[in-house]
């Protein structure tokens, strides 16, 4: 069966980008762990850093959620929610804030910024690689994008470099941005005359920055980058992350035959929510899903139907591999034209 560059969609969480040395999240938490116990810098912060974890894993009790991850995303969510103060939505709702709270977070609650900012930056020592060569298997999408000959369209969870650093050495891809003022705009995807891939960086990039409202693209890594988390952040009519989770859902019920999902813990709600509809609304559409886990196949199909409660676990199809084992020994476009399938409505011949 002949296959196009609008029947797949790639769609990549942090599992792609650890064996090119980015750490996921819960080796961050991990991090931060070791760095409020021995650094100096961090120390007087620690704390705090108990109080906000423990606080989060008591919420997480209330709801019944015990087993719940806790990620630096969860972490910087709430912080940014505490600092919003009087801002806050709900303050009026609210008697006082937890005594504890108050006299951790330092006057004006300044404590908690400075915490925030320390994270902030660990996150970008975290993310921007200064040598991409350990990436190199992501090469495999440019092999890809010649045998298919169309245009393919990659949405991404990471904020790394990875991807355009990598294949944008070998193929043209489209992120949203005039060349000639760096400035992002929707328009841009208009044209795909040339371009191999489109990406779309739902949560935001290191290289990304904000000038008088406007979205910019750096040709440096970014001390302060435009990043968003937490569901709160990403289900925002604010462009480009709404014209991102728009046009994930477009591609997903109207063009794809193939979701490639490589290395995505399914912790995103809204993410799940789209995959779902899109699952649930088209028989013929198949999550070819990309990750080492060691359990067996059937117990993969069923955790990641019932995550995205799914109704056909058989339109989920399991790969034990990591992100680099598929891209270089699995991924090419016979095996992606040997994955179709027809809807339930297509009569036989």
């Amino acid at each position: 069966m002949e296959i196009k560059g609008e029947d797949i969609v790639f769609l990549l969480g942090a599992g792609a980008s650890v064996e090119a040395g980015i750490p996921i999240s819960n080796k961050m938490v991990e991090e931060i762990e070791d760095l409020v116990k021995t650094n100096r810098e961090w120390k007087v912060y620690k704390d705090l850093y108990y109080y906000l974890r423990s606080s989060i894993h008591y919420s997480d009790g209330i709801m019944g959620k015990f087993a719940e991850p806790f990620n630096v995303e969860r972490l910087l969510v709430v912080i940014s929610q505490i600092e919003e103060r009087e801002r806050n939505i709900m303050y009026p709702f609210i008697g006082a804030w937890n005594s504890r709270l108050i006299d951790l977070a330092g006057v004006n609650f300044e404590n908690v910024s400075k915490f925030k900012e320390l994270i902030r930056k660990r996150l970008y020592e975290w993310v921007g690689l200064r040598n991409y060569e350990s990436a190199s298997y992501y090469q495999s999408f440019n092999t890809l994008a010649s045998d298919v000959g169309t245009l393919i369209k990659v949405f991404t969870l990471n904020y790394d470099l990875c991807f355009e650093t990598v294949v944008g050495k070998g193929k043209e891809i489209k992120l949203g941005f005039t060349k000639s003022s760096s400035e992002w705009h929707y328009s841009n995807f208009d044209s795909d005359e040339g371009v191999s891939f489109n990406l779309y960086k739902l949560h935001g990039s290191i290289d990304w920055y904000i000038n008088n409202n406007k979205l910019y693209k750096s040709e440096r890594l970014e001390q302060n980058p435009e990043l968003i988390f937490g569901i709160m952040h990403k289900m925002t009519s604010v462009d480009p992350y709404f014209y991102y989770s728009s046009k994930l859902r477009e591609v997903c019920f109207n063009e794809a035959k193939i979701i490639v999902i490589i290395g995505y813990s399914y912790a995103d709600e809204y993410v799940n929510v789209i995959l779902a509809q899109a699952l649930n609304a088209k028989s013929n559409l198949r999550i070819i899903n990309v990750s080492p886990w060691k359990e067996g196949l059937e117990i993969i199909k069923k955790d990641i139907a019932q995550k995205l409660h799914i109704e056909n676990p058989d339109q989920i199809i399991p790969v034990q591999a990591t992100a680099k084992q598929f891209l270089t020994d699995i991924m090419n476009k016979e095996y992606l034209a040997s994955q179709l399938a027809e809807p339930d409505d297509v009569p036989f011949n």
